[in-house]
C-alpha cells in the first residue's frame, strides 16, 4: 500500500511536558551501541502504529519541530521504500529515506534509514545507512513504545538523531492526545 501524506508549510514551536514516567531517552556513547528511546502513549497499538505509517499523520509529529515536513512518502510493504522531505530550496532538498525489512501490523516495524541531500544538478550525498526497530507493545490503557536506531556510528549523528527522535515522540505524544 503506497501512501503520500500532503504539503505542509506550518511550522509550531515544539513545546510539550516531558514525565520522566512517560518517556524515557537513553543516549549511547559512539560506536556499535544502539540508541534506544521508549515512550509511553495513551492511545491503542493500533493508532500508534497507524501514527508511524499514515503519511498525513507522520507529517504532524516527525522531526525536531511538529508540522516541518515538507512531504511523506510511505510504500508500506516489505522491501518498499519511505522517504521525508524536511528542507526544500533552489539548490538542495534534505531528507530521510530507507525501506522497510519488517511489517508486523500493530505490533513492529523494521526498516532502514539514511539522511539523504540531493543537489539540484540531481548529485546526491547520503549518511551510511542504518537500521530502526520499533514496537509497539500495549500497556495499561496505552502502548509502550521502544525505538531501537543501530549502526550510528559517529558522535554527531548519535546526538542528531537521539535529539530528533526524543522531540518526535513529543511531538507525537501530542498528535495521539488529539
Amino acid at each position: 500500500m503506497r501512501r503520500s501524506g500532503a504539503s505542509s508549510s506550518t511550522i509550531w514551536p515544539a513545546i510539550w511536558p516531558k514525565a520522566e514516567t512517560e518517556m524515557q531517552f537513553v543516549q549511547s556513547p559512539p560506536g556499535d551501541d544502539p540508541i534506544v528511546v521508549e515512550g509511553f502513549f495513551a492511545a491503542s497499538p493500533a493508532r500508534v502504529f497507524n501514527a508511524w505509517t499514515n503519511p498525513d499523520i507522520v507529517m504532524k509529529w516527525f522531526g525536531l519541530e511538529p508540522n516541518s515536513l515538507h512531504s511523506a512518502d510511505i510504500d508500506l510493504r516489505p522491501g518498499g521504500a519511505w522517504r521525508f522531505l524536511h528542507s526544500r530550496t533552489a539548490e538542495q532538498t534534505m531528507g530521510f529515506e530507507g525501506a522497510y525489512a519488517e511489517i508486523e501490523p500493530d505490533e513492529r516495524l523494521v526498516f532502514s534509514w539514511s539522511h539523504v541531500i540531493t543537489r539540484a544538478d540531481g548529485a546526491r550525498e547520503a549518511t551510511p545507512e542504518s537500521r530502526i526497530e520499533v514496537t509497539f507493545t500495549p500497556k495499561g490503557s496505552g502502548t509502550m513504545v521502544r525505538l531501537v536506531h543501530s549502526a550510528v556510528r559517529t558522535e554527531d549523528a548519535r546526538r542528531g538523531i537521539g535529539g530528533g527522535w526524543e522531540a518526535s515522540f513529543g511531538s507525537l505524544r501530542d498528535v495521539l492526545a488529539e
